[in-house]
């Protein structure tokens, strides 16, 4: 693949890793010195082998390693056996083996002035333009504080005059002694959000580049770094879309969502003849709420099962049927039925429309789509709960799923939609990035990963 495909958020490219640009920018650069910084399982590691990766880097490096044997690194991360044996002639396995093991060095024994030597003779050698250190305190605790600086001076200079490119990770974020020496410097962290961990790239300083987004969200799922992509305002309106590569038939207990993901995290998919309740935050408006059902309504519609869907009212029905229909067939379109969206759309409107298409679509699976608008007209009840519980009952025995999109702003409304709905998924921004979080059952997060085309995937934050 191209070197400017690698980055790319087409969901092919999952299983590669994804650097911030910014920091893309820096190590593609024909020579630096690096500086990752983090606490322990932050992912210094993952993150210094994906940029191996990246930069396609299949033999001419050297990784230094004080914690973990080569052995070990094969095993914590499978894909870096495959990703060094793409550059390597067909041979014996011992003979592919030894070969992919010389480029590991363990030093978890070795004594510093031994390992300094050795990491010198290899900036002599133009066939390993990189060299990663994990850890450099393993080698500088054993120095005095003047020969520590003396040695990295005369690192930084070796590297220079042979133009390579140098890693030094470090787990002890507070040491600031290597600052003012690297030409740049990474800190990874992770925290808690809503009881869910979270992890965070920040980009402090990368000499000659600049930095236009100093912080990034990222996962470590495969054991490969994936950094996420700020959200940027999409038109759905223009996107065209494929049909579905897979179309997942409603079993008779489940009813699939099209990402893989969500249906392992929900117990294989949404149940049959439940509620579900698509939150979406303050920051969270409706075209995204779109972009994630798109699968979802395409999934159902392509195994032959009718929808019915009742959007908030200021969305014009022609551009949301257009939306929906460009991942359709001609002979599909007739089972999805977009309406109400006049001025007051009701629950009556949308009872009428499912007791038809029900009607017309007797053994077939019917998906109910809807909007707090639908129930809006409540809010003035006297008996407010006493009302919406006639409403949904009549909607949930005709629709086999419900999916209600609300936010917190018709409280009574969302509380009492909360309470009765047997799935409860969040749609959010943190850090500039949207994510989905099922709160009932309760999942990890996911981030979502658009493509050029704006085609949607599901990637789990772990």
């Amino acid at each position: 693949m191209a070197e400017q495909d690698v980055n790319s958020e087409d969901p092919a490219n999952h299983t590669l890793p994804h650097i911030p640009e910014d920091l893309l920018q820096f190590i593609r650069r024909d020579t630096y010195s690096l500086l990752v910084k983090g606490l322990a399982g932050t992912g210094k590691t993952t993150l210094a082998l994906s940029i191996l990766n990246v930069l396609g880097m299949k033999n001419n490096f050297f990784y230094i390693s004080t914690r973990l044997s080569p052995k070990q690194l094969f095993q914590y991360y499978p894909w870096l056996k495959d990703f060094i044996q793409q550059s390597m002639a067909p041979d014996t396995n011992l003979t592919r083996d030894n070969e992919m093991m010389s480029t590991f060095e363990d030093a978890r024994l070795d004594e510093p002035e031994s390992l300094f030597e050795r990491i010198t003779n290899q900036l002599m050698d133009i066939k390993s333009p990189i060299i990663i250190i994990d850890s450099w305190e393993a080698i500088a605790s054993f120095m005095d504080r003047e020969a520590r600086l003396n040695n990295e001076r005369v690192l930084q200079t070796w590297r220079e005059r042979a133009g390579a490119k140098l890693i030094f990770i470090s787990e002890q974020p507070a040491d600031t002694t290597l600052d003012f020496l690297v030409d740049g410097i990474v800190e990874l962290r992770q925290s808690c959000y809503n009881n869910l961990k979270v992890r965070q790239i920040f980009l402090q300083k990368l000499r000659g580049t600049r930095i236009i987004r100093p912080s990034y969200l990222y996962t470590l799922e495969n054991s490969i770094f994936h950094s996420f992509t700020p959200y940027q305002r999409i038109n759905f309106e223009t996107q065209k879309r494929d049909a579905a590569d897979l179309i997942d038939v409603p079993t008779r207990d489940t009813i699939k969502t099209g990402y893989p993901v969500l249906d392992a995290s929900l117990g294989s998919g949404f149940p049959r003849k439940g509620m579900v309740l698509l939150e979406l935050d303050s920051h969270v408006n409706m075209t995204i709420a779109l972009l994630f059902l798109q699968r979802i309504v395409s999934n159902h519609v392509l195994s032959g099962n009718p929808v019915v869907f009742q959007p908030v009212s200021w969305m014009q029905s022609s551009s949301i049927l257009h939306f929906f229909e460009t991942s359709l067939p001609p002979i599909k379109k007739s089972l999805l039925k977009i309406i109400g969206t006049g001025k007051n759309p009701s629950a009556d409107q949308l009872v009428g429309a499912l007791v038809k298409m029900k009607h017309k679509y007797r053994n077939k699976v019917l998906l109910n789509i809807m909007s707090n608008e639908s129930l809006q007209n409540t809010h003035g009840a006297i008996n407010v709960r006493g009302t919406l519980t006639n409403k949904l009952s009549s909607i949930l025995t005709h629709a086999d799923l419900s999916i209600a999109l609300l936010t917190r702003s018709q409280a009574d409304i969302f509380d009492f939609v909360s309470e009765i709905s047997t799935i409860h998924l969040r749609l959010m921004m943190i850090n500039g990035t949207l994510f989905l979080q099922s709160l009932v059952p309760s999942s990890n997060l996911y981030s979502l990963i658009f493509d050029r085309r704006s085609h949607l995937t599901l990637k789990p934050v772990v």
